[in-house]
């Protein structure tokens, strides 16, 4: 008959709120006494109670053998581990080296502070609201449906669960509580991501809801898989969903309202531990990537693609993605990002030079479609953007840039689009983009003649330094160069005594209206 496997806990427990390495040597020692030391020299230890707890631990080693005994070991203070001292490290690891030998089953010894016992204390919370459910997933044995894997003890499940018995779980915990490791409640259905999983699991393509979403993960302290023909299912023992509150609480909603489609189903990891840091870890890593931007979301849109194509036309290349050209070898002075070109194009084109300064996040929201588009010709994108790449390596370069008046510096460290939008005007002389053999002559001047713009863009600067030390903004520049009035500030400057300008722009103004 197999001997039962034992779990020991030794622990130091100090009110102390640091992690002191005498009182680990101390403990240190007090575990030669407890496995090294033999029964007669055990009678020199003044302290009865602990040769008690020493004579306890050899009769349960005699009893059940060493390598059927798993001893962890906690050194507890109201610190915070991320304040350990490299001897206090340094000692815990010659301890671990000194036990984790194989004599044991497992030998483990761990420093826990204040954050580590509230992790406990939550774990423990959990229990006490254990989730244990039998789950319906999908199964075919003559076409594999789920994935096993195990490594070093540890087990997952990779498989496909009806949408209606996900919203079944969580509709069954009106409390939350399969959501408490998640880190993110419900966000309702404002969100642009809710409302897709809601129309994509109620609208005529549910069916292509398991290619478009990316599923939930789930944590539990085991599952068992029950392979049967008839009734595949997965039974689970105090189950956490931890990635994917919002599929699922949307999923929720739908099936409580007689909405969600029915032949829906959600890929589903699971794993099974009950390892309270590997959860924590688990939590983290599934709830943790790399930012999906707005502009990352565009990037292979038909107009975006075109835009690449367009600029290559022309010798340069258009960075739709980020680091997009960083293993080729190519003239990297070439390269325009497509968030820069988009923010020229609004301060020089649409003279919006305000929010391309403050506001470029817009460019893939609210103004994507007035910046990009098809039907637009490619040379403004290029003239604006050869413009304000040699606009920006004439400021840096300018004394400008670093000279001690504050406004003069600010203006041009802050002003860069603002200048451009002048620069444009004041070398073109219009703001029409409409002869495509101007625009032609143009790309030209400015890729053989890349300094010719320089004394007019220092008239540019000027012009601008004069209007906002003018201005109300003089002493709030950084208010100044978000504000859209300032915008128009520029406008009326630049079309000033200009009235064929003034008379274009009445024109078009009535043309939109």
């Amino acid at each position: 008959m197999k001997k039962k496997r034992v779990l020991i806990y030794i622990t130091q427990i100090t009110t102390s709120d640091t992690f002191s390495s005498n009182k680990l040597i101390r403990l240190g020692n007090g575990l030669k006494w407890m496995f090294e030391i033999s029964l007669k020299d055990l009678k020199k230890i003044e302290n009865e109670k602990l040769i008690d707890k020493i004579k306890q631990f050899r009769d349960i080693q005699s009893e059940y053998g060493p390598s059927n005994l798993r001893i962890s070991v906690n050194f507890i203070t109201l610190g915070t581990t991320k304040k350990i001292s490299k001897e206090f490290k340094q000692e815990l690891a010659k301890i671990k080296d000194e036990y984790d030998n194989g004599t044991y089953q497992s030998f483990s010894i761990e420093a826990l502070g204040c954050d580590e016992l509230v992790n406990l204390l939550k774990m423990w919370e959990r229990k006490t609201k254990s989730i244990n459910e039998n789950i319906k997933i999908r199964y075919d044995q003559n076409n594999p449906s789920l994935i096993k894997y195990d490594s070093g003890g540890l087990k997952g499940v990779v498989c496909s669960i009806p949408a209606s018995e996900i919203a079944r779980l969580v509709n069954n915990s009106p409390d939350g509580v399969i959501f408490d490791l998640n880190i993110r409640r419900y966000l309702g259905n404002l969100g642009k991501v809710n409302r897709d999983i809601q129309e994509t699991s109620t609208g005529d393509e549910s069916y292509k809801f398991w290619f478009l979403n990316n599923g939930i993960t789930i944590v539990c302290d085991s599952f068992d898989v029950v392979s049967d023909p008839d009734t595949p299912k997965i039974k689970l023992k105090n189950l956490q969903i931890v990635n994917g509150c919002q599929t699922a609480t949307t999923i929720a909603a739908a099936h409580k309202e007689g909405k969600l489609k029915r032949g829906i189903h959600i890929l589903t990891r699971i794993y099974e531990t009950e390892d309270h840091n590997l959860v924590n870890r688990i939590v983290l890593t599934t709830n943790n990537q790399n930012q999906i931007t707005n502009r990352n979301l565009c990037a292979n849109e038909p107009t975006q693609i075109n835009m690449e194509n367009a600029f290559r036309l022309y010798g340069y290349y258009y960075e739709r993605k980020a680091r997009q050209y960083e293993n080729d070898e190519i003239d990297i002075e070439k390269v325009f990002n497509n968030e820069f070109v988009g923010q020229s194009y609004l301060a020089i084109v649409l003279k919006d030079p305000s929010d391309a300064h403050a506001r470029r996040y817009m460019i893939w929201k609210d103004l994507h479609s007035n910046v990009f588009s098809e039907k637009k010709p490619i040379e403004p994108y290029i003239i604006v953007s050869l413009l304000n790449k040699q606009l920006s390596l004439w400021l840096r370069k300018s004394s400008h840039y670093k000279i001690r008046n504050s406004t003069e510096r600010i203006t041009a460290r802050r002003g860069l689009f603002h200048i451009a939008r002048i620069a444009s005007y004041v070398w073109r002389k219009t703001d029409s983009w409409d002869s495509l053999p101007t625009m032609k002559k143009q790309i030209k001047i400015l890729t053989e003649n890349p300094n010719l713009l320089n004394p007019m863009f220092e008239k540019s600067f000027q012009m601008l330094l004069k209007l906002v030390e003018s201005s109300e903004y003089k002493d709030d520049l950084e208010r100044g160069f978000k504000s859209n009035p300032l915008d128009k500030e520029i406008n009326r400057m630049l079309y000033g005594d200009n009235k064929v300008e003034s008379k274009t722009a009445k024109r078009r103004l009535a043309k939109k209206k």
